[in-house]
């Protein structure tokens, strides 16, 4: 009776409406901007410093389960975007529709067959990213659709591992970073146990997305934060830390002490996601300093010729492989005679031969 309640339960609040909670709480340059996924309303809060240079590169930060976009005024993340030069913007999930308050829809089987899930059959929030996307893209003078991040914590952060992937999917040189705190990446089997058993499910092989090699211009970089106090959402960080890299990709791994979602190093995560201008990848090396001109004429980089060596052995019979004086006296003796046979073979103008005994 008590399977059947909650089998009911989710029917229903799938079928339910949403009702948005985004708030920019009096944050200058703030507004909320409504949007739908086709199937709910949505919204974003979306903070645009009037000091950052234009267009501005794009941070999307997602909240953890159960949360919402209520109070995006008030994140430290405001200030970061004023000072470093980046619109900010809050995403918020369907409140009260795929569990208690914001929940991500997440697609819940994930493998190596299927990839990561992105397309509108697979998640509500695939149409919902494509809608705030294409409203920055209405103001191309002032945001910069071809620099989007993300970033946020816990089931958050899994959202930005599961969206980054699809925007890389969808466009491959619109992003090239994300950031993740507090939950990685699981693989089924692993002994790891998130909230709801994600990742462990009939079919199931990786949460929240599947990982693979990224080989176009831009890359993705991982940003892997966590604390070392974080249970099993730390063996997923540190998983994620691993599996990454071995594939390829670039990543950068910080680790503190802490709990949960605890001391946030928000300007540390933008620093690693390369928002404030830095590349997000190791920095190319600089152009190689000029070769030094060869000296003239320059030694030949080959042995002596062949009509040379014969010409001293000819002349000095038997004493060619001995590193003796007779040697060298014969040797010096028949210097002339050998140039005179070099230059008939045609020796190559400015070349140096010698000839050492053994």
């Amino acid at each position: 009776m008590r399977l059947l309640i909650a089998c009911l339960g989710v029917a229903a609040a799938l079928n339910g409406s949403n009702t948005p909670k985004c708030s920019v709480n009096g944050a200058a340059g703030g507004e909320v901007v409504s949007l739908s996924d086709g199937t709910y309303d949505r919204c974003i809060s979306l903070i645009t410093p009037s000091t950052a240079k234009t267009p501005m590169p794009i941070l999307f930060w997602f909240h953890g389960a159960g949360g919402n976009a209520a109070n995006c005024g008030n994140e430290q993340l405001v200030s970061i975007a004023e000072s470093t030069g980046f619109a900010f913007i809050c995403g918020e999930a369907t409140q009260d529709v795929f569990g208690g308050g914001g929940q991500w829809n997440i697609p819940a089987k994930i493998t190596d067959e299927t990839g990561t899930p992105c397309d509108t059959a697979d998640s509500v929030e695939v149409n919902y990213m494509q809608a705030a996307i294409a409203h920055l893209a209405k103001s191309p003078d002032k945001y910069d659709t071809s620099k989007i991040f993300t970033s946020g914590c816990s089931m958050g952060s899994a959202f930005s591992g599961y969206m980054g992937n699809c925007l890389k999917g969808w466009n491959p040189q619109q992003i090239s970073a994300f950031a993740t705190h507090s939950t990685g990446l699981k693989k089924k089997g692993d002994g790891v146990t998130l909230p709801d058993n994600w990742g462990e499910c009939d079919g199931c092989q990786w949460w929240p997305f599947a990982p693979v090699k990224y080989s176009d211009t831009v890359g993705l970089k991982a940003c892997i934060f966590d604390n070392t106090g974080d249970g099993d959402f730390y063996t997923t960080s540190k998983f994620l830390a691993q599996e990454w890299p071995e594939l390829g990709n670039p990543s950068e791994s910080h680790f503190a002490s802490g709990g949960h979602c605890q001391n946030i190093p928000y300007s540390d995560i933008v620093n690693c996601l390369g928002i404030n201008g830095a590349s997000p990848s190791p920095p190319s090396p600089g152009p190689s300093p000029p070769t030094p001109p060869s000296p003239s004429p320059s030694p030949s980089p080959s042995g002596p010729p062949a009509a040379c060596q014969q010409c001293f052995i000819d002349g000095c019979p038997n004493l060619h492989k001995a590193a003796s004086t007779a040697c060298s006296d014969c040797v010096k003796s028949h210097q002339q005679s050998c140039t005179r046979r070099l230059r008939a073979v045609s020796v190559p103008r400015g070349h140096v031969v010698v000839l050492r005994c053994i």
